[in-house]
Parts: structure tokens; C-alpha cells; sequence
């Protein structure tokens, strides 16, 4: 029964991301959240989970509490207003940005997402609208002089396991040495207008912020998204739209600064959603290297705050070494054979490189 139990926990180590990215298929549910009040607030495209947090447009903060499945309605409880970042600093200038790599990454979770208006469908199978969108933001941000490690990687089918899929793709670009890291998505509610917006006279789309909640990084994730929506208010008032904390991790658990974008929804024009980009860009580029003062940065831009960047990676790999020990011990039942495996599998996943070669090589 012990070693049982020793396996079961070693399975653990190994499976608790792929767990974790499981609740994360968004379906075609589409639920109406409600204030105490019952008035409606927002739409999400998937499935509320009790706990789930929302920060509307006004700043207004929202946590999900009773959910009725059968009517596709959740009932939030008001919280008040969150308390956004300062980024308060001179808008009419550009900022210095001292001898600082600017870099970071795209990548596309959902690849089939489209426009119907547009592309003529909401779903394309081998290539989605999505990447037009993400190739524009890339092009934009690399006006504004950031490096772009971008991944046109297809995780088709739009299921589960897309998440699960697109989670080797995120992994890859984070070990580039990015500030951030950033998956693009469109929306899934059938409502055009809730993301119609202008900036400058231009008609735009908004810009949805999503995070996940269910990992290690989940604060910093969720104020990272805080400071964008800052700025975005900011600089162009009405292109961010919210910002949606779900269950799950989005693959978020890999970088302090990781947060999934939607681009409009499947009803949106895509040329407007497209005339988003470069301000998103602008956007993002300012919250990470824009200087930015007060409470939100002391002085600091949000890429020279990032600590976590090879966190994720780090506890992952942590994870692996213990599973692989309790593994060991579970198949040996002696604690000092089991040291030994565990030393020689550890030397042979490093090549040698860490504890050194064995004696046979």
C-alpha cells in the first residue's frame, strides 16, 4: 500500500500542469455575469468558476459566486474599486529607456480563432485569422523598437488540450530571455458591439486581458494586467475593455509577466481589430519600458521589476527531480538505492553537466 501511494505521488509531480490546464477548454457556452443588483455586467465566453474575479471597464471589481449552469448566468459580488497602479508620467514625450534589450514573445494557443465578418468563418482549421492579428501586433511592437520572438506553432484542435498543446510552444519562447510573454486570442461572444470601441476617431476593437489564478505566479500576472490597463487608460481611454482572473493557468505559471490578450470576438470586423494593434503595441511597450512612477513601478519599468521570468521553468524542474526520487523510492523501497537511482537518472538528464559522469561512461 506504501509504494502505491509513493507512485501515485510521484505521478503527481509529473501530471499537476496537464491537471491544471484540463479545466481550461473554453466550449461554446457563453455565460451572462449579474451585479448583486441583477444587472448585467459582462459576457464570458466558457465556463465561470466560483471565486473567478472581474475588473470592468470602470475599474469596478467583481468576484463570481453563485452559478447557475442550466441558464448560463453567474452572480458576482461586488467588491468595490480596485485599486489600480499610478502611472502618472509625462504621456507627451517618449521615456529614455537605459541600455535595456527590449523582447518579448507571441503566441497563438487557439490557432484556428477567426473573424467571421471577415475571414468568412469563426474557426479555420490550418491557419485562423489570429495570426494575422498577432503578426500585426508583432510588427507594431517592432516599430516601437521591441525585439519580437514570435511562434506560428499550430495547436488545432480548439479543445482541452489546446493549452496542453501550446504550453511546449510558451516554455520555448520564455527560455529566449523575454520580459514578456503574451497569447492571443479573439473573444467568443456573439455581441460585436461589446467590443466596438474608438481610439483617435480610428474604430478599433477592444482589448480583453485574461489571467489565470491557479498558479505560483498568479499575483504577479494579475498586476501585470492591472498596469497594462493602466497605461491603456491612460494613453487610449476604451481599448482595454477588462480584465477576466479565471480558473486555470494559461500556460502563465512559466513568467511573472505572462497574460493572454482577445482581440475582439468572432463578430468583429478583423480590419478593426487589426487597427488595434499598434495602439495595444504603444500600450505594451510604455507599461514595460516606459519608466513608469509611483506605486506602480518606483521609478521602475515593469521589464526591470520582472523577477520571475525562469520561475515557472525553475519550479517545474523542481518538480520533475522530487517526482523522479519518490519514483525511485517507490520502485526500490530502500531509501539509499533510491538515492542512487535517483543520482544516476539526474546525471544522465543533465549529460553530466551536473553531478558528474558515472564511472561506466
Amino acid at each position: 500500500m506504501k509504494k502505491k501511494w509513493l507512485i501515485f505521488l510521484a505521478a503527481l509531480c509529473f501530471l499537476f500542469p496537464a491537471a491544471a490546464l484540463a479545466s481550461e477548454d473554453d466550449g461554446d457556452k457563453v455565460y451572462q455575469l449579474l451585479d448583486p443588483q441583477g444587472e448585467t455586467v459582462t459576457y464570458f465566453a466558457g465556463t465561470p468558476e466560483t471565486g473567478d474575479e472581474y475588473i470592468g471597464g470602470d475599474n469596478r471589481h467583481y468576484r463570481v459566486g453563485q452559478i447557475d449552469h442550466e441558464s448560463q448566468i453567474a452572480r458576482m459580488e461586488a467588491l468595490g474599486a480596485y485599486s489600480m497602479p499610478d502611472v502618472n508620467w509625462a504621456l507627451e514625450s517618449a521615456l529614455p529607456v537605459s541600455a535595456v534589450k527590449k523582447a518579448v514573445a507571441l503566441y497563438c494557443t487557439h490557432s484556428d480563432e477567426s473573424y467571421e465578418p471577415t475571414d468568412g468563418s469563426s474557426s479555420l482549421e490550418k491557419r485562423g485569422g489570429i495570426y494575422d492579428v498577432a503578426e500585426r501586433l508583432k510588427a507594431a511592437l517592432e516599430k516601437e523598437g521591441v525585439t519580437v520572438y514570435y511562434s506560428s506553432e499550430n495547436h488545432y484542435p480548439h479543445d482541452a488540450g489546446a493549452y496542453r498543446r501550446s504550453r511546449a510552444t510558451a516554455a520555448s519562447l520564455a527560455e529566449e530571455g523575454v520580459d514578456a510573454i503574451f497569447d492571443i486570442h479573439r473573444d467568443g461572444i456573439p455581441d460585436a458591439s461589446q467590443y466596438e470601441s474608438q481610439v483617435d476617431g480610428e474604430e478599433v476593437t477592444k482589448v480583453r486581458l485574461l489571467v489565470g489564478r491557479s498558479n505560483q505566479n498568479a499575483e504577479a500576472n494579475k498586476q501585470f494586467a492591472a498596469q497594462i490597463k493602466a497605461v491603456a487608460d491612460k494613453l487610449y481611454p476604451g481599448l482595454v475593455k477588462d480584465i477576466y482572473i479565471g480558473k486555470g493557468t494559461y500556460n502563465q505559471d512559466l513568467m511573472s509577466q505572462a497574460v493572454l490578450l482577445e482581440f475582439g470576438t468572432h463578430k468583429s470586423d478583423k480590419n478593426e481589430v487589426l487597427a488595434s494593434t499598434a495602439y495595444m503595441a504603444n500600450v505594451l511597450n510604455r507599461t514595460l519600458y516606459g519608466g513608469v512612477t509611483g506605486a506602480a513601478g518606483d521609478g521602475k519599468s515593469a521589464a526591470q521589476k520582472n523577477t520571475g521570468g525562469w520561475a515557472g521553468i525553475a519550479w517545474l524542474a523542481g518538480a520533475l527531480v522530487i517526482g523522479v526520487f519518490i519514483y525511485a523510492l517507490a520502485a526500490s523501497g530502500n531509501g539509499k538505492i533510491a538515492l542512487q537511482k535517483w543520482k544516476r537518472s539526474f546525471q544522465e538528464m543533465s549529460g553530466g553537466l551536473l553531478g558528474g559522469r558515472r564511472k561506466d561512461e
